[in-house]
């Protein structure tokens, strides 16, 4: 079995689940080091251990792939997955590469082993459609506010331009009128279903 002292032994943000998906051991160090940096106390080991991954994952369509991918890695039709994404914050842009690999005793898979690596980041002017914190105390006090969807890997956004609706970079939102005080919805765009596998 993994757990959190394996867990410290590895590269980048990891973390366990059982084959449903609740989050069993994290290792500790970067994953609390991470969540500091990005000023999420309230995701502090002890507050994520014993709870469902999908608990810290918006979008039913995110969470209907990576539950499908979860399977298929559980059953035995994939052996791993693995893919670059983004995990933007308002004033970083990150690019990080993720992988699931089930952990198997006796056959059996008995849990699912996730690993975030940092490829790249750069820091940037801060751009708010990443605050999602504040994003969601804007929604909470206004319910009324336009919905935009969001990329969960390429964390584009889907916006309506003169040629039809598009997936853009956050700058290109705002450069063609795109505002800040919107709800968002976490999806995933044709481009990077593709990518990711989806069918």
């Amino acid at each position: 079995m993994i757990n959190a002292e394996n867990l410290e032994a590895l590269d980048g943000i990891s973390f366990v689940t059982d084959p449903s998906g609740t989050i069993t051991a994290v290792g500790t160090t970067n994953w609390n080091a991470f969540a500091s940096a990005n000023d999420a106390l309230e995701l502090l080991d002890q507050s994520v251990v014993g709870q469902h991954l999908f608990k810290f994952i918006s979008g039913q369509e995110v969470q209907a792939f990576l539950e499908k991918v979860m399977k298929r890695i559980a059953a035995g039709v994939h052996s791993r997955w693995a893919m670059e994404f983004r995990c933007d914050a308002p004033t970083c842009r990150w690019t990080m590469r993720q992988s699931i690999t089930p952990v198997r005793m006796s056959g059996a898979c008995v849990s699912l082993l996730f690993q975030s690596v940092e490829l790249q980041s750069e820091q940037r002017p801060a751009i708010d459609l990443f605050d999602f914190r504040a994003l969601t105390r804007i929604a909470d006090q206004d319910p009324t506010l336009p919905a935009i969807a969001m990329c969960s890997w390429c964390q584009r956004v889907r916006h309506e331009l003169s040629s039809g609706t598009e997936w853009v970079e956050a700058e290109d939102y705002y450069a063609a009128g795109g505002r800040s005080r919107v709800r968002i919805s976490h999806s995933i765009c044709d481009d990077c279903f593709k990518s990711v596998g989806g069918s």
